[in-house]
């Protein structure tokens, strides 16, 4: 996936006007206050931009992503924080964490059923008992009801004299009709100008019901202890594109 490689170094430009920062920080915050939580662990961190917020609020964070060239950038920028190389279903560390979150799309790369247990096996692996873990999860509905969109701009980023466009669309790969409760795969298209230069990006990725992500947590038992719609915290609807869950290890 190229916007995880050859795109590394402009991750964050590019992503940035479709989310809010400071909000996904105080959220983390609030929740990590709240259950006394000091040892974090940001896995799938992209370019560090969270683990150094959430360092200059006091905790004691490591950063983890798959991606190299994402690391490798993270470490340039932010020479003061931990950043190390390592994948949601084998990520492990000797001494385990108080807090993990894991935000933006990362558990939606994970697409079978043995990735998603194994993740959430190695998750639990590295959080102390009754250790708080907060994931961002999209959400199958509103995908469900959409079916296809055609590529459309959804994004501009300058960085110094260049500007980059950012095109979208995507299409669900499973039969149209099928039940809700169904897995639910996307073909996701991205389309990047950089002045002259176009790069295509295709992501393969899996939504969620809520349902489906329930019994995954209660399988590897955790507790639900919350879901949010969003980082201002508002409750989570069935329509919502996303859901923010926290959850405890039992």
């Amino acid at each position: 996936m190229k916007l995880y490689t050859e795109l590394a170094e402009y991750y964050y430009e590019i992503e940035k006007s479709g989310r809010n920062f400071q909000e996904e920080v105080l959220l983390l915050d609030e929740i990590y206050k709240k259950h006394r939580v000091q040892t974090v662990l940001d896995i799938g961190c992209g370019t560090g931009e969270h683990v150094v917020a959430m360092q200059e609020l006091g905790y004691k964070i490591t950063g983890a992503d798959s991606s190299k060239e994402m690391i490798a950038h993270a470490k340039k920028r932010f020479p003061n924080c931990n950043f190390e190389i390592g994948e949601l279903q084998s990520y492990k560390k000797e001494k385990a964490f108080d807090g993990i979150y894991c935000i933006f799309g990362t558990m939606n790369y994970l697409v079978t059923k043995e990735d998603l247990e194994t993740s959430l096996s190695n998750i639990r692996k590295n959080l102390k008992p009754s250790g708080i873990v907060v994931m961002e999860i999209w959400n199958a509905i509103p995908i469900q009801l959409i079916q296809r969109k055609p590529l459309t701009t959804v994004g501009h980023a300058k960085i110094g004299n260049m500007v980059i466009k950012r095109n979208r669309g995507f299409k669900v790969k499973r039969a149209e009709g099928a039940a809700q409760s169904e897995e639910t795969l996307v073909e996701v298209n991205f389309v990047y100008s950089l002045d002259k230069k176009e790069i295509k990006d295709k992501h393969i990725m899996r939504v969620f019901t809520l349902e489906e992500i329930s019994a995954l947590l209660d399988h590897q038992k955790f507790d639900i202890l919350q879901i949010y719609g969003n980082y201002k915290m508002e409750k989570y609807k069935n329509h919502g594109a996303r859901m923010i869950i926290v959850a405890k290890k039992r």
